[in-house]
């Protein structure tokens, strides 16, 4: 496989990157921890500067540089493909976690809707399904152009199965592929892992899952590994799902499941539509008339700095939450994870 050479400028650090690549996921499969969150040119965490070399653009205008950014000179790795070897500035690698994104195809195996407008897919890869709890990979749909990056609603196993939960967007491009023009059997690409919002076991406390929209996947998953923790028995989890109506609200039966193997799971929902909606059955508590952050908030009160959290849904959604935890709540800014999609 024909490729280029990458040196991080001053580290010493250099890897592989393999024709087509990005510049990025390069550095992640050779192990190396370039900082990032959204994978997809949104965000602006992968900024770097390119100091000798050339790189194509995947996505020249990718609202994760600012003006002030490319008069700097700054580029994403998240959309840069080197066309020659190259050297680049960037902050000290980062952590990398256990698993090494893999790209590999996938058959749909099965559709299992949800709400109205959301549903999990399964699919089965060519190997092992390995990753951790929280984490997202991205998926390249079959007209070769649409790629989005979806978290996985499952654990890591060796049946070589992906679980995603999708939301379908109005006149999405690759929701419109999915839900209307996948049939079981047809095969996508998958490139996972990714994300840094990933269970830490290792993290003494008890812990806040918060999800909104298709980000309910993620906290599926973070539920179901601390569940399947030996001390899980001794953990206590809060389960909050945010939805604008009843209708957009799911509690998945898997979770539900866990909580036998918990000290114990506390599940809330937060409907933000003036209208509302009667009780989940599921849960039995009446869900919280606003935000899902403000049910957090609400719920956990003088508590909050108490615990681990891990969020994901809309950006919004995640800011929101940022400012009332870690701004207003004095909650320490390690104890919150989230990878932000746009």
């Amino acid at each position: 496989m024909t490729g280029h050479h990458v040196l991080v400028e001053g580290t010493g650090v250099r890897f592989s990157c393999a024709e087509g690549d990005t510049l990025l996921r390069a550095a992640l499969r050779a192990g190396v921890g370039l900082s990032y969150e959204c994978n997809s040119g949104s965000c602006g965490s992968c900024r770097y500067e390119l100091v000798d070399g050339e790189v194509r653009d995947r996505r020249p205008g990718a609202p994760g540089l600012t003006a002030r950014d490319r008069r700097r000179g700054r580029r994403l790795a998240c959309q840069s493909e080197p066309l020659s070897d190259c050297v680049v500035r960037a902050p000290e690698p980062a952590e990398v976690t256990t698993y090494r994104p893999v790209t590999q195809t996938a058959l749909l195996s099965a559709v299992r809707p949800l709400t109205h407008d959301m549903s999990e897919f399964v699919f089965t890869a060519e190997e092992r399904a390995e990753f951790a709890p929280g984490q997202y990979a991205m998926i390249h749909l079959p007209d070769g152009r649409v790629e989005r990056a979806y978290s996985m609603s499952n654990l890591g196993n060796s049946s070589r199965e992906w679980k995603f939960v999708v939301k379908r967007v109005p006149d999405g491009q690759a929701t419109s592929i999915l839900f209307d023009k996948l049939e079981v059997g047809s095969a996508v690409v998958i490139d996972g892992p990714y994300g840094h919002a990933y269970l830490r076991p290792e993290r003494n406390r008890d812990i806040v899952c918060v999800a909104g929209g298709s980000g309910l996947g993620a906290m599926i998953s973070i539920i179901l590994g601390a569940a399947a923790l030996p001390d899980a028995v001794d953990r206590t989890a809060h389960l909050f799902i945010g939805g604008r109506t009843e209708a957009d609200i799911h509690i998945p039966d898997a979770v539900l499941v866990a909580r036998r193997r918990l000290r114990a799971l506390h599940v809330r929902t937060a409907v933000s539509a003036a209208d509302g909606c009667d009780p989940q059955p599921e849960c039995g508590i009446a869900p919280f008339r606003g935000f899902v952050h403000e049910a957090v908030v609400g719920a956990l009160g003088e508590n909050i700095r108490d615990f681990t959290y891990y969020a994901a849904g809309p950006p919004a959604m995640t800011d929101a939450l940022a400012r009332a935890l870690v701004v207003e709540g004095g909650l320490a800014a390690d104890h919150l994870y989230f990878d932000r999609f746009c």
